[in-house]
């Protein structure tokens, strides 16, 4: 079982839990008179009475409450029950990092007794964090804190009813945990509470994968849209805007060139498709990222830099997905799937690129039941003590083998070359070359999958044409990158495999103005390309850190020259 719920309780355990208890004085720091001094300065001092509740569980655009004097309680709720978080008395804050965005509260705040409150609105609070660099780093240390401590707490998150060999189940809660949103999950073919549970709450088996949230709505194989809008965490207010810089994809790339873009006073709006991070948000262990000795996960790299753009006051939404892009003219026009429409000065294009998918027949009859793309704790539960297959010799690969071999019997990786010098980071083969629990097999691929309800087996070949077959239910895929470039049309010009030509490679004959390009500028003036996404790109997170932010430089140009 992957759950733990419960009903009301006195305690705070959850945010006391060993992994953060000894950093509470910086979850819930004490401000001092000084800095009330301030924040006075940000909002104003209001008197509240006991009972009064300051704001409730999914509410959003809230605003900041500190406590001058009385005290508040803060719960949080399930359709299970609810949890104390604690009590809070003078000096203490209200809020997380939702809270700078706008998303829906984690809690309910209640006046416990009658109270002073210094009451600072969503907008200041985001010019106070910019402002004020000392009180900030309190402020945003604890916001992210009480974010980590909320993702480690199922008690006040969605229930999530599904099955496991169930490929929608796993893009919801890919979604869910990616997103930072903690959820129960109970497996409707394993888990004894799941039938009484679906009864309480009228869902059907027709109905998995179903989801219940905090406040007991409950959704009926939602999208992830759907999704997004039940638990909070989907932007509002994007239609008909203007923004100095939409940047499309919020991986490495994405969010750095947010985060540039936004501490330089640009507005700035990042839209994706699923979760911050991109394909590098999916990686277990990143230990060549420069300033992380120890490594960093993708996901936590993901969340700092999330952090990062929205201190500056950067939208980044999640899920959006971009269906048109008009660049006809001076502003562009973007479509989103929702219907919205929003408009841009500049364009950074960051949508990365996706794991091809091999030439295999029934490989989507496959999918979630024992085919995967991506290498999480939650495949890693998939697959404790069996044997499982990757395909690929990338760093992708090896870094999945790396953290499966810790979980699975044994990890067989395949490649079609001799070996993985040619596309694998030296500091993984020596940890694949030690494992006695991962084999390399050079000089074969995959050509058949068999199974039923589930992957059974598979067929490989040598390089002689021999085949045979071999027994594997779990079959990871990371083979060579296709980039999401779709969405474009024909706004700018791409390479043979549809990435996007930047700099000097675009054609002289389809740059139509007199000033010279910029290196990552596209063949659409104000359009810059980042990332993965680009045409002879480094497929490195630092690199596209580094073109993220070197476009902002080259992007403050073009709208300087082409808006004169």
């Amino acid at each position: 079982m992957e759950h733990n719920y419960g009903g009301q309780s006195d305690a705070a355990p959850h945010l006391a839990s060993s992994d953060i208890g000894n950093r509470r004085h910086q979850i819930f720091p004490t401000l001092s008179e000084d800095q009330f001094d301030v924040l006075l300065s940000y909002g104003e001092r209001r008197r509240f009475a006991a009972g009064d509740v300051l704001f409730h569980q999914g509410d959003r655009h809230i605003p900041m409450f500190v406590i001058i004097s009385g005290a508040i309680e803060v719960e949080r709720g399930s359709a299970l029950g609810s949890t104390k978080i604690g009590r809070h008395g003078p000096g203490m804050f209200t809020g997380e990092m939702g809270s700078l965005a706008g998303r829906a509260a984690v809690a309910t705040a209640r006046v416990v007794e009658d109270s002073e409150l210094i009451v600072i609105s969503e907008d200041a609070l985001r010019t106070l964090v910019i402002s004020e660099a000392a009180l900030s780093e309190t402020i945003v240390r604890a916001y992210i804190l009480r974010r980590v401590a909320y993702m480690s707490d199922q008690t006040g998150g969605v229930l999530v009813f599904g099955a496991r060999n169930s490929q929608q189940t796993l893009i919801l809660r890919h979604f869910l945990s990616r997103n930072g949103q903690p959820a129960a999950y109970f497996d409707t073919e394993a888990d004894p509470d799941a039938p009484g549970l679906m009864d309480r709450f009228g869902i059907a088996v027709d109905d998995i994968p179903a989801v219940v949230t905090p406040g007991g709505q409950v959704l009926r194989q939602p999208s992830l849209r759907e999704l997004a809008d039940g638990i909070g965490i989907s932007p509002d207010g994007l239609d008909g805007r203007l923004f100095d810089v939409v940047v499309v994809g919020a991986g490495p790339a994405g969010l750095a060139a947010a985060v540039y873009a936004a501490s330089e006073g640009l507005s700035v709006a990042v839209l994706d498709a699923k979760a911050p991070g991109g394909q590098a948000g999916a990686s277990s262990k990143i230990e060549n990222y420069f300033g992380f000795p120890t490594g960093v996960s993708g996901q936590a790299l993901a969340g700092r830099g999330l952090s990062q753009a929205r201190k500056f006051g950067a939208e980044v939404a999640v899920p959006v997905k971009v269906s048109a892009l008009n660049c006809d003219s001076p502003e562009f026009d973007i479509g989103i799937d929702s219907g919205e429409r929003l408009r841009a000065r500049s364009i950074v294009i960051a949508s990365g690129a996706r794991y091809r998918k091999p030439d295999l027949p029934g490989l989507e009859r496959f999918e979630g039941k024992g085919v995967y793309y991506s290498a999480s704790f939650m495949e890693a539960n998939f697959c404790a003590n069996e044997e499982v297959v990757i395909v690929g010799g990338g760093n992708s690969a090896g870094q999945a083998a790396v953290f499966l071999s810790a979980h699975a019997k044994h990890v067989h990786i395949v490649v079609r070359s001799g070996g993985l010098a040619a596309s694998m980071s030296r500091y993984l083969i020596q940890r694949i070359e030690a494992s006695p629990r991962i084999t390399l097999h050079t000089h074969k691929q995959i050509v058949e999958l068999r199974g039923n309800d589930r992957l059974e087996s598979i067929c490989w070949q040598t390089s002689g044409g021999e085949a045979r077959e071999a027994p594997a239910r779990h079959l990871f895929l990371f083979l060579g990158a296709e980039p999401s470039t779709a969405w474009l049309g024909d706004c700018v010009a791409l390479d043979d495999k549809h990435f996007v030509l930047t700099g000097p490679d675009v054609p002289a004959d389809k740059w139509p103005l007199a000033r010279p390009r910029h290196f990552l500028e596209t063949s659409h003036p104000r359009i810059f390309a980042v990332g993965d996404v680009r045409s002879g790109s480094i497929k490195r997170v630092a690199a596209a850190v580094g073109e993220g932010s070197a476009a902002v430089a080259s992007l403050h140009q073009a709208l300087a020259s082409d808006f004169s």
